[in-house]
């Protein structure tokens, strides 16, 4: 066991993965990526990176060309050298979306590659860990397909709640599979060449989007439980080499844990004043940010009385449209040095919806007051975070 704070990228990385170049093309990365079960490869020109590629290019661009030079649609990846710290790393992975990127030398050149994975296998080792539970992590009440519903509808869940793993239920609602992206992306979200105008291949019209989830799902479910500890949550990922466990109790789901909640929990060890705030599911308009952003700094400010706020990841889902006027739901997850707090509000006004979101979360901090003061107080707390 090792202090997290001792962690480098380069103790952790992995050799090389397989690159391309440039001048390559869509057919190429394809290829390379489904041959060595990647989802992000380099692109390195002179041994030097100069982009990258992800799957998700391809799902979110169906209609690329595969003679499409990757030179036209790689994006440039963030800067990772080898001294970072895994708490640097993990920030960056959070912030990026990337589930892995290129290690590089102080001259850029190509040293090697660090993923969700990567983190996940040292998980086990770092002493801050040891005693922490997966509930304190892990996502409640997520979203599930039944057996019988479409890859179709597998895909739009994906995309409504920036997700790429779901877990698959019975008639009876019990957990019967996973099904992830990588499972479902040979069949409906590979880019075709152009179709006749006015075609859209692989919209919902496309044969492949109605194959049952049951026939493509991946059995049997690897699972925890929310009171184990982290360190075996993980252990349990790198066995079965999988990004996701579902957390059951009595055969009931209670919620999921992924890699990506690992990378969250240690970007929580950041050194910083200001909480880090992740925003997700909201298309781009600059000025709604900034003024949720304002909102959210407010709440935090309260909450700051009695507890450190860590992490604040909200996601935004647009649910239906009535003319122009959607209504949304906001889900917040605020990881604290007391522990996780959730909520989820719907209203017509995104703001609204958030404010009522932050302030459920604010009343039960502020309701639990003087416990959580309490225990910070108590010997056994001091222990746990000696």
């Amino acid at each position: 066991m090792a202090e997290i704070t001792q962690f480098k990228a380069e103790d952790i990385m992995s050799e090389r993965v397989p690159h391309t170049g440039p001048d390559n093309t869509v057919s190429d990365a394809i290829g390379l990526m489904r041959k060595h079960d990647l989802e992000e490869i380099p692109v390195v020109e002179d041994d030097e990176v100069v982009g990258i590629i992800s799957d998700d290019t391809f799902i979110e661009k169906r209609h690329l060309p595969l003679s499409t030079k990757l030179k036209h649609v790689m994006s440039k990846p963030p800067q990772v050298k080898k001294d970072d710290s895994i708490i640097d790393v993990s920030e960056m992975l959070l912030s990026s979306g990337y589930r892995g990127v290129p290690v590089t030398s102080k001259s850029k050149t190509y040293t090697g590659f660090i993923s969700r994975k990567n983190i996940t296998k040292i998980v086990p080792s770092i002493d801050e860990l040891k005693k922490t539970e997966v509930k304190d992590f892990m996502t409640p009440s997520p979203a599930t397909l039944q057996e019988h519903e479409s890859i179709g509808k597998a895909k739009a869940t994906m995309k409504r709640y920036d997700i790429r793993v779901l877990p698959v239920v019975d008639k009876y609602g019990k957990v019967s599979g996973v099904i992830g992206i990588q499972d479902i992306l040979e069949e409906v979200a590979r880019p075709e060449e152009r179709e006749e105008r006015g075609d859209r291949a692989g919209e919902k019209g496309h044969p492949s989007q109605e194959i049952e989830v049951r026939s493509m799902m991946s059995e049997p479910v690897i699972t925890t439980t929310p009171n184990s500890k982290i360190p075996d949550a993980a252990e349990k990922m790198n066995e079965s080499d999988i990004s996701t466990l579902a957390v059951t109790e009595d055969d009931d789901l209670k919620g999921v844990i992924t890699q990506i909640d690992l990378v969250e929990m240690i970007t929580s060890f950041r050194e910083a004043d200001q909480v880090y705030v992740q925003i997700t599911g909201l298309e781009e308009r600059t000025g709604l940010y900034d003024q949720m952003y304002d909102l959210i700094q407010n709440y935090l400010n309260k909450m700051n009385q009695v507890l450190k706020p860590l992490v604040l990841n909200v996601h935004v889902v647009s649910h239906q449209t009535e003319g122009e006027q959607s209504k949304y739901s906001i889900r917040l997850r605020l990881s604290t040095d007391y522990g996780m707090f959730y909520a989820k509000e719907f209203d017509w006004n995104i703001m609204s919806a958030l404010d009522q979101a932050l302030d459920s979360i604010k009343r039960r901090v502020f309701e639990n007051k003087e416990k959580m003061l309490d225990q910070k107080k108590h010997p056994k707390y001091q222990e746990m975070l000696s």
